[in-house]
């Protein structure tokens, strides 16, 4: 070899050395598949590691889980829909700053309550994606340096369905739930009844009364759920709830087994079709999760996938052990160990409703005809309107993908009762809008 040739791998070497040092250096996106080994079912999912990740510092995560589409977007991947809102919001440089985060995302491979059913019977069987789910979420908390008192998860549509039906199973794994323009079976009411919730729906959602009956029921059973029904908004309330500041701030000031009114206050809307929160008597300062006895013999009999049981609040799945109110003591709310925002910070300075822009992100977001309700700033796909019946005009994140509200769960189909359809609504249920993203701002991305 010559000296020339000699002297130019040596530069090149010392050149990509930091390239090629131990640890992520920034926030990136790793692609996984889980096969059951007794089953061979499949979950594919991304796993977001927060940038400059550091062994010795405990970190949050959140769980999102995308929405249906259409029969088009089938077979996912992971590139085009392994982002999600995380990575339009959740995940973005300005929101990692202030909550730096794991986020996991999988991915299903049907629009038919992938997720989980919460509105059947508790004892039918779980469906495999969202079993799989926790199975993984417990793998990461055994790899990486993660709170186990502060698991999140949230998502829209056929994804707060799964959420309602992870939670419901596995009552004592989450330190807080939001899902979003989904109902569930009234029945599991007491099963919610010790867990921090704040659920979102539009009036004219077809699903709307099922949403407000499972509130409604844990509210009658004891517990303090959050409830965000905005009025003239239809099947996509999450896309104004999720960019606005309260939510993050919301979701990462709950600690498990803290009741949220103890560390952080609820957030303030307007235009609202009722309360946010409709406190019931002999509210207490902690949560039993297992009053009365309800979670004694609970996993056999519902085939929950695991998580904690009784009052002291001790891990049983991978991950180590914490107790159930450490992390968060009190309405001080000192600041976590990943550097999160305490629950001091918890709620927006005046409450108000991100009118006047969405949350803090990454990327020039494109601007398209239509709005979530009055006109506030929220995602929306192409130029469809993001509602039936809004004005003015949404952000929304490159690209689009449409959203198959009728083939989640059977239809629309509620848990209970029934509500007419607003006259603004005809017309505009084929077709409702879900975000679209490009991977890395390209164009595959899709956003569910």
């Amino acid at each position: 070899m010559s000296t020339r040739r000699s002297g130019r791998l040596l530069f090149l070497t010392v050149a990509l050395a930091p390239c090629l040092s131990a640890g992520p250096a920034r926030a990136d996106y790793q692609a996984n598949m889980y096969t059951d080994p007794m089953t061979n079912e499949v979950l594919q999912y991304n796993l977001f590691v927060p940038s400059n990740y550091d062994p010795a510092t405990k970190y949050p995560l959140l769980v999102f889980l995308h929405a249906a589409g259409t029969a088009a977007q089938l077979p996912r991947t992971l590139a085009a829909d392994g982002m999600g809102w995380v990575g339009v919001v959740f995940g973005t440089p300005a929101n990692q700053a202030l909550y730096p985060s794991f986020f996991l995302i999988p991915i299903s491979q049907t629009n038919d309550s992938g997720w989980g059913d919460p509105t059947a019977p508790i004892t039918d069987p779980e469906k495999f994606e969202g079993r799989l789910t926790v199975v993984v979420l417990k793998q990461t908390l055994a790899k990486y340096n993660i709170d186990t008192t502060r698991l999140y998860i949230t998502g829209p549509s056929m994804g707060g369905r799964g959420t309602w039906d992870i939670i419901r199973r596995n009552p004592t794994l989450f330190a807080a739930a939001a899902p979003s323009n989904a109902p569930a079976s009234t029945a599991d009411a007491a099963l919610y009844v010790n867990q921090n919730i704040w659920s979102m729906c539009g009036d004219m959602d077809p699903i709307a009364q099922g949403n407000t009956d499972i509130i409604n029921a844990i509210r009658a059973a004891g517990g303090n759920p959050i409830y965000t029904e905005k009025a003239n908004d239809g099947h996509d309330t999450w896309r104004t709830i999720y960019p606005d500041p309260q939510f993050m701030a919301w979701m990462y000031a709950q600690r498990l087994g803290v009741p949220w009114w103890t560390v952080s206050k609820a957030p303030t809307f307007t235009g609202l079709v009722g309360p946010d929160v409709v406190t019931p008597a002999g509210l207490g300062t902690t949560f039993d999760f297992d009053a009365g006895g309800l979670l004694a013999g609970y996993d056999a009999a519902a085939g929950s996938s695991g998580g904690m049981k009784g009052s002291s609040g001790s891990e049983a799945g991978a991950g180590g052990s914490s107790g159930s109110s450490s992390g968060a003591t009190g309405s001080s709310g000192a600041a976590s160990s990943s550097g999160a925002a305490s629950s001091s910070g918890a709620a927006s300075s005046s409450g108000t409703a991100s009118s006047s822009g969405a949350g803090p992100g990454s990327g020039a977001p494109t601007t398209g005809a239509g709005s979530s309700s009055g006109g506030t700033t929220g995602p929306s796909t192409g130029g469809q309107p993001a509602t039936a019946g809004g004005s003015g005009s949404a952000t929304q994140p490159p690209g689009s993908a449409p959203h198959n509200v009728a083939g989640e769960g059977g239809g629309c189909s509620q848990a209970s009762g029934s509500r007419a359809a607003h006259p603004k609504l005809a017309g505009t249920l084929a077709l409702l809008g879900l975000l679209g993203l490009r991977r890395r701002r390209s164009s595959s991305e899709r956003t569910n």
